[in-house]
C-alpha cells in the first residue's frame, strides 16, 4: 500500500531548525548539540515514512521527543516538528499521542481556501496535510476506531479522489461499516443436527459466498495493521466457521482470546468449532468459560445441550436445553432438541 519514499518527503517550511546546525559558541547551539545524535534520525524521519524505529533505544526516543517539543514550544505553528512528533508517537504504539500530535499540525494549516487558491494551497501544503490526515487515520483504526478513520481518509480522497493508496485503505476498512455482514458473523451458528457442512451454505448465493470471501482477504490486512484486534479475530474466525474452515476458525478464535480473554461469546464461538473438530469434551469446557462469564448465552447452553446428547448424557442435555428456553421458550431448535432428549430418556 505504500508508493516510492520520495514522495512521502515532507514539505519543508522556511524556518526549519530540525537540522544541524553550526555551532558558533551561542548558549542556543551548545543545547542543540545536546541533540546532534538524534537529528540524524529525525531527517530520516523527515525524508521516508517507513523509516523504522525499531532499533533505538527508549533513552533515544524520549530525547527525540523533548528535542520536538522544544521546537514546538518556541513556534506553537512549526508544522514539521508536529508531524514527526506524531510520526515518532505512531511508530512506538502510542497511538492516542499519535492522533493528538497529527492535530496539532492540522490546526497550523490553514484549510479555508477560495477556488482560485485551491492550486497553490496544493501545491505548497498539500504534502504535510495528506501526511498528517493518513497517519492520523490509521492510528483511530489502530485503535478500533475505524468510522472516524475511514471520515479521516474521506478528507483527503475529497481533494484527491484517485488517490489509490487512500482509496485501497477505505475499501479494506469499509468491510467494518457493513453492520449486516458484522452482525452475522457475529452469531455463529446452532451445532445441531451435526451434519456436513453444506448445511451452513443452505440459502446463500454465490454472491454472498463471494462476499465473505472478499470479507476474509480484507479481514487479514486489517490484521497485518492491527493484529491485536480480538474483534478483527472473531470475525475472522467465524467466517471461517462459515466456509467449514473449522481448523483455522479454531485458530483465530485462540488469537482473539489471548487478547481479550473476558469475552463470553467468543468462548462460545471456540466451543462451536471445536465441537464441528469431533473433540466433545473440549468444546464442553469452552461453553462452560462462556456461560460462567455470561450465563444468558442461548447458542451456548443450546450447543452445550447438543454435545451432551451426541455423548448420551441425557439429563445433562435436557438441563442445558431448559437453559436455553428460560432465555427463549419459543427458540425452535431448543425445543425440537427437548423433544429429542425426552424421546432418549423415554427409552430407558
Amino acid at each position: 500500500m505504500t508508493e516510492k519514499a520520495e514522495d512521502y518527503e515532507l514539505e519543508q517550511a522556511e524556518r526549519n531548525s530540525l537540522y544541524r546546525e553550526e555551532s558558533t559558541g551561542s548558549g542556543t547551539n551548545e543545547g542543540k548539540n545536546d541533540f546532534w545524535e538524534v537529528i540524524d534520525v529525525i531527517e530520516s524521519l523527515m525524508k521516508n515514512e517507513n523509516f523504522s524505529l525499531e532499533n533505538e533505544s527508549s533513552l533515544n526516543i524520549n530525547k527525540i521527543l523533548l528535542f520536538l517539543d522544544n521546537e514546538i514550544s518556541e513556534d506553537k505553528n512549526f508544522t514539521e516538528a508536529w508531524l514527526i512528533k506524531g510520526t515518532v508517537f505512531y511508530k512506538t504504539g502510542r497511538y492516542k499521542g499519535a492522533i493528538d500530535a497529527f492535530d496539532g499540525a492540522l490546526e497550523t494549516m490553514s484549510k479555508e481556501t477560495s477556488n482560485e487558491d485551491m492550486h497553490m494551497w496544493k501545491k505548497s501544503i498539500i504534502i504535510n496535510y495528506r501526511y498528517a490526515l493518513k497517519f492520523k487515520a490509521l492510528a483511530l483504526f489502530k485503535l478500533g476506531r475505524y468510522k472516524e478513520g475511514l471520515d479521516v481518509l474521506n478528507e483527503i480522497l475529497a481533494i484527491y479522489p484517485e488517490d489509490s493508496e487512500i482509496q485501497e485503505y477505505k475499501n479494506t476498512f469499509y468491510t467494518l461499516e457493513d453492520e449486516n455482514l458484522i452482525t452475522e458473523l457475529s452469531n455463529i451458528p446452532y451445532n445441531y443436527p451435526k451434519s456436513s457442512i453444506n448445511w451452513e451454505y443452505r440459502g446463500r448465493s454465490l454472491y454472498e459466498l463471494d462476499e465473505y470471501t472478499e470479507s476474509l482477504e480484507k479481514f487479514d490486512k486489517i490484521l497485518e495493521l492491527n493484529p491485536q484486534d480480538a474483534d478483527i479475530w472473531r470475525f475472522k474466525g467465524s467466517t471461517l466457521y462459515m466456509f467449514g474452515r473449522y481448523d483455522e476458525a479454531l485458530e483465530a478464535f485462540d488469537k482473539s482470546l489471548e487478547i481479550n480473554p473476558k469475552n463470553a461469546n467468543i468462548w462460545s464461538f471456540k466451543g462451536s468449532a471445536l465441537y464441528m473438530l469431533d473433540r466433545p469434551e473440549e468444546a464442553l469446557k469452552a461453553f462452560d468459560k462462556a456461560l460462567q462469564k455470561n450465563p444468558n448465552i442461548l447458542e451456548a447452553w443450546f450447543n452445550k445441550g447438543s454435545t451432551l446428547f451426541e455423548l448420551g448424557r441425557y439429563k445433562q442435555s435436557l438441563s442445558a436445553v431448559e437453559n436455553a428456553l428460560r432465555i427463549n421458550t419459543k427458540d425452535i431448535n431448543a425445543l425440537n432438541l427437548k423433544s429429542s432428549i425426552l424421546h432418549k430418556l423415554d427409552k430407558k
